[in-house]
């Protein structure tokens, strides 16, 4: 049985001709349309950091981290356009998660969730935010089944945050579910 792992991954895209899928406001009117405007030269990179760690026979945690950036030839069209699809991506992420057992194949868990702040549609911003999620979960056996059943609340803290701009998330996010493994 491992009692550590770490896992990093680094990514770079270098594209060529992306197109950037747009809708275009006319100034003043209210009135636009979907527009599609090509980039001639768009680069997308960062890396993933994540540790796995088993602390005694009972507590399972993970930690991690992503970073991205990005750098664009400028088309001259960028003082139009409503949103710009790369600058939507979050800089930064961490996410935090532990899993206790309680008894055999019951477990607590407990997550954290940091996305950083990040441009948005119409020329906006999205500010940083930080949720946390709690949840127990229950596999068990019947029938030569397999099944797991979870019960969870999202977002506990009752944090104000949008995901994609104009569309507010729930304060709170209660839920059961069941799986079965044949």
């Amino acid at each position: 049985m491992k009692s550590a792992s770490l896992r990093s991954a680094f990514f770079y895209y270098d594209i060529e001709d992306f197109i950037n899928d747009n809708g275009i406001v006319a100034p003043g009117t209210g009135i636009g349309s979907n527009c599609l405007y090509n980039i001639d030269h768009f680069k997308l990179y960062g890396f993933e950091i994540e540790t796995a760690i088993r602390l005694g026979r009972r507590l399972r945690a993970t930690a991690a981290y992503v970073y991205k950036d990005y750098d664009v030839d400028e088309t001259g069209f960028e003082k139009d356009w409503t949103y710009y699809l790369p600058a939507l991506l979050p800089e930064h992420k961490i996410k935090l998660l532990a899993q206790y057992r309680i008894w055999e194949n019951g477990y607590f868990l407990l997550s954290f969730r940091y996305v950083g702040s990040r441009d948005a549609q119409k020329g906006t911003s999205l500010d940083d935010y930080a949720t946390v999620d709690i949840g127990f979960e229950q596999s068990f056996k019947l029938y030569g089944l397999e099944y797991t059943a979870k019960a969870f609340v999202n977002n506990v803290t009752g944090t104000d945050y949008e995901e994609i701009s104009g569309y507010e998330m729930p304060k709170y996010v209660w839920g059961f579910q069941l799986g079965i493994r044949f």
